[in-house]
């Protein structure tokens, strides 16, 4: 079985993009944290596919699980439905693929989708369930056909942002039509600085994602895509007035400035913000003292404290946030060359 991707390695890195050599420090700093929590794989009879969904984030198609003592791929174990603390991620219902939701699978519609696409696998990818063969492409139609007004559709944009052009327009279960720009607007009216989930975060990468892609397109900016490019805008801003003079972002998220002693915490917070900040800044701007510093406290945080246990959750998005910084920044390699392994091995 093979995963296709867009791999790391392969990125290649302008020459006015490459920093400078202040910043050597700061590269192998990262380096190092990323490596050591690389060295720590998850074995899967301990965590469930919501918690590997966070392992795999963080490292991409390099991460690696443990399975009966060796090591697997951890996107080819979760893609071939492996068993994960007991658990599968899906099921299947009139012989096509289901993604399940609920306690240690989904926690929101389309989250594994929205892994793949920020690991960057392709639609050719290959998944197994129940002995049958799909691939990516099934996922995707799966959370197209899925899609639900007043639902948390954060997650299913990052994927179909990603997956589909930003002119697609299909059809849902209930008959109604979809797009990217109808999703774009189901989000905008959901809440950031109060009640949604990690203080908003994914709602804005994943209109982040939105904006980008259409950028790369190069299709107008108009209506929903204009409202939606703004928005991000103004809370990239919202983002670094609460920035503490450590580099840390708000314990508080949006809603305040916030400095809490709880390590914890700080990672949950930064890891969140510097992630989604970290996709969305132009490559000139993630070299500025105010996201350099952000990037050496979180290195810090990770780093000082190997004994300790973090949640899977705000760890898979700290680290996801210093190897993308890592590979934007210092390269466009990851800190990570070890060859990747699929589930079949």
């Amino acid at each position: 079985m093979t995963i296709y991707v867009l791999g790391w390695a392969n990125v290649v890195i302008a020459e006015d993009r490459r920093p400078d050599p202040s910043h050597e420090e700061l590269r192998e700093k990262v380096r190092t944290c990323l490596t050591y929590h690389y060295g720590q794989p998850e074995d899967v009879s301990r965590r469930s596919p919501w918690e590997l969904m966070h392992w795999a984030l963080a490292y991409g198609v390099d991460a690696e699980v443990t399975v009966r003592g060796h090591p697997r791929n951890a996107i080819g174990w979760l893609c071939w439905n492996g068993s994960c603390g007991g658990q599968r991620l899906f099921g299947l219902s009139a012989g096509k693929l289901t993604a399940l939701e609920g306690a240690g699978l989904q926690g929101h519609p389309g989250q594994f989708l929205a892994v793949l696409a920020q690991c960057r696998v392709r639609r050719e990818n290959l998944m197994k369930v129940d002995g049958r063969d799909f691939n990516v492409t099934d996922l995707i139609e799966y959370e197209q056909f899925n899609c639900s007004s007043g639902a948390d559709l954060s997650f299913k944009l990052i994927g179909l942002a990603y997956y589909l052009d930003t002119e697609s327009t299909w059809e849902a279960r209930d008959g109604d039509s979809w797009s990217i720009s109808r999703l774009i607007k189901e989000e905008l009216t959901q809440p950031v600085v109060q009640a949604a989930p990690c203080g908003g975060t994914h709602r804005l990468m994943a209109l982040s994602y939105a904006v980008r892609k259409r950028s790369e397109e190069g299709h107008p900016f108009e209506g929903q895509w204009r409202s939606a490019q703004t928005y991000v805008r103004e809370f990239q801003e919202y983002a670094f007035e609460f920035q503490n003079p450590d580099g840390s972002f708000s314990t508080e998220w949006f809603r305040e400035r916030g400095a809490r002693d709880d390590v914890a915490r700080r990672v949950q917070t930064t890891g969140h913000m510097l992630e989604w900040l970290t996709y969305l800044l132009p490559p000139k701007e993630l070299t500025q003292p105010r996201v350099t510093k952000s990037v050496e406290h979180l290195t810090e945080l990770l780093h000082d404290n190997p004994s300790r246990r973090w949640e899977i959750g705000p760890q898979g998005h700290a680290l996801h946030a210093l190897a993308m910084y890592y590979e934007r920044v210092f390269e466009g390699a990851t800190a990570c060359n070890d060859p990747m392994l699929d589930a079949g091995n």
